[in-house]
């Protein structure tokens, strides 16, 4: 199985998960947001926290190793994603404007800063499918919980994409 494969069967299993009173903080929110290098146990909005720790358990679910040229990321900041993959070496790439080249396990950078993992690449009317942390039913970025969400790819700035 892929890095990108172990993203997305990792974030299915995150769907449902929810901060508790909205405090950006809870015992699961608190282990996504240890993955970054800020304090997991101060409120903080996770969406980024959420994808660290994807990466994190990706990589120690199928073995790979971060190396010379691959660290992961540990930003806690949406649109930083875009500079951590740029430190990278080819295994990841960073497209944007993204030219709807989005696939199943792209990281999506959204233009109102928020993140989330492509379950899907694009369907004919231009909606990709997601998982995003600290998101809502009408799609905030400060909404509280893992969900699965529509968005048009209009609303997304950037694509990374992990090769390995």
């Amino acid at each position: 199985m892929t890095l990108r494969e172990k993203l997305i069967e990792l974030a299915r299993k995150e769907i449902g998960v929810s901060e508790v009173n909205g405090t950006n903080c809870g015992p699961r929110v608190d282990q996504y947001k240890s993955a970054t290098w800020l304090d997991p146990k101060k409120g903080w909005p996770w969406c980024a926290a959420f994808i660290c720790w994807l990466i994190r358990e990706g990589l120690a679910e199928t073995g790979t190793k971060e190396s010379k040229t691959f660290k992961r990321p540990r930003t806690a900041g949406a649109w930083d994603f875009e500079n951590w993959s740029r430190e990278q070496g080819s295994e990841t790439h960073t497209k944007k404007p993204h030219g709807n080249d989005i696939q199943a396990g792209d990281i999506v950078i959204f233009k109102f800063s928020h993140i989330g993992i492509a379950e899907s690449s694009p369907d004919k009317n231009g909606v990709v499918t997601t998982i995003e942390g600290n998101t809502d039913g009408a799609g905030s970025r400060e909404g509280g919980a893992v969900l699965r969400k529509k968005r048009n790819v209009s609303n997304i700035r950037s694509r990374i994409r992990i090769n390995i």
